[in-house]
């Protein structure tokens, strides 16, 4: 056997373990997507990432509950405003609670700016909510990012692009890719 067909059959046993090994990593993440449950807490401030569908609404039901004593909108476009997110909605609550953050452009950076804000309001816990396919990075980053001593729950929501007990059909997959390659962009590089 020639040098040439012995590295193009090693290359070749390389590539199938490399893709083999995504391929596990990608449905092991995909399967326990869904597994996140909704923590119950109350905390000092519901942090709501911005971008998904259903999120900020889902925050402002927690809100009205006062499940928090802030509603923290991380994420929001730049010319935000309370009236122009809830144009929908009746807000009769104390909008001093309600702060719109709207420096961050990414997961990474609403958990840098988040940690800003949390710390100048002394403030010890957070409900995370976002989305059930971009649960695993953001509550990854923002463990990361804040104080150990700051509780962190949980509270992912369905949103109409994801189906979370079904991750295979509609945008799932493709959904499931990017946070895939993203969550192990920030694992080996954060």
């Amino acid at each position: 056997m020639n040098m040439e067909m012995k590295n193009k059959k090693i290359f070749i046993v390389i590539f199938l373990a490399v893709f083999t090994t995504v391929a596990l990593l990608y449905l092991d993440f995909a399967n326990n997507t869904g597994r996140y449950r909704a923590d119950n807490n109350k905390a000092d401030a519901i942090v709501v990432l911005a971008g998904g569908r259903g999120r900020v609404d889902s925050g402002l039901e927690l809100f009205e509950k006062k499940k928090g004593d802030y509603l923290i909108i991380v994420g929001a476009d730049k010319g935000a405003t309370l009236e122009s997110i809830f144009f929908k909605k009746t807000v009769r609550l104390d909008k001093r609670k309600i702060i719109l953050e709207k420096e961050s452009a990414s997961t990474y950076e609403n958990a840098q700016e988040t940690k800003k804000i949390i710390e100048s309001m002394n403030i010890k816990s957070i409900i995370l909510l976002t989305s059930f396919y971009h649960m695993k990075r953001a509550s990854y980053l923002f463990s990361h990012e804040l104080s150990p001593q700051t509780a962190l729950y949980l509270y992912p929501v369905a949103t109409p692009n994801f189906d979370e007990k079904a991750w295979w059909k509609g945008q799932g997959p493709v959904l499931l890719a990017v946070e895939f390659f993203k969550f192990y962009w920030h694992r080996v590089w954060i």
